[in-house]
């Protein structure tokens, strides 16, 4: 199991994500892919913290995973060591689930991340149980990207999609002067197996390597503020 954090007690069996699983991230829209990739870079953070083994992201440059390349500098915010990250480049969706699934059963990654569009024809129920066995084979956690389409039928144990929220104010600063404080989403949970389905607005702890869970605030309150979109996430780049 992954530890999340104490309170993810109450959002997942056992408390964390299950290691030898397939799980998906989708954005809950195309201006939510930066941040849907902020909570994946999260997720791998937490499944490589007692490994010493890297991590594998299958990286897509296709639409609607076109918002520029990931970057080593960014990700390190969110406790991704750069030295640490092994990107790949597939030529295609099928390319990216053979990679995916020859990565896990090679047994030499922390973590296992792919960026295939859930609209895709490669991205078949077989195609999932493949990536969900060779997981469940290894120990290995498999997390998929799949943009923000409409997913299609999957074996993933849970599947989570997310929007951006505004982060919280960092302790000992005025409010005015705008600077962020922690990630935070406004995370849904679609299906998590031998769970229960729910929302909340979640945070994180790049230091501890946690997240936080809390009920959702009033969409027109603070916390659910509307966010612009005009620059890249910190942990991307153009190009």
């Amino acid at each position: 199991m992954i530890p999340l954090g104490v309170e993810a007690a109450c959002v997942l069996p056992g408390g964390g994500l299950r290691k030898g699983a397939l799980h998906e991230v989708a954005a809950a829209a195309y201006r939510d892919m930066g941040a849907a990739t902020g909570f994946a870079a999260a997720l791998a953070s937490a499944a490589m913290r007692h490994s010493a083994r890297p991590l594998l992201w299958c990286e897509a440059a296709r639409p609607p995973f076109d918002m520029g390349r990931l970057y080593g500098p960014g990700l390190a915010a969110f406790g991704l060591d750069p030295a640490r990250l092994v990107i790949a480049l597939p030529p295609s969706d099928t390319d990216c689930l053979w990679i995916m699934e020859e990565a896990l059963r090679a047994r030499a990654f922390a973590a296992v991340i792919g960026e295939v569009d859930g609209r895709s024809a490669a991205l078949t129920l077989s195609a999932t149980r493949r990536l969900q066995l060779a997981a469940e084979e290894t120990g290995t956690p498999a997390l998929l990207f799949t943009g923000h389409g409409k997913a299609a039928a999957s074996v993933a144990v849970t599947r989570w999609h997310v929007a951006a929220a505004k982060s919280e104010v960092r302790a000992g600063v005025e409010t005015d002067e705008g600077l962020p404080g922690s990630p935070r989403w406004s995370v849904t949970l679609v299906r998590s197996r031998g769970g229960q389905p729910g929302v909340w607005l979640t945070a994180w702890n790049g230091e501890a390597v946690i997240f936080s869970f809390a009920p959702p605030q009033d969409e027109s309150g603070p916390a659910f503020a509307a966010q612009e979109h005009g620059t890249l996430p910190p942990f991307m780049q153009a190009g």
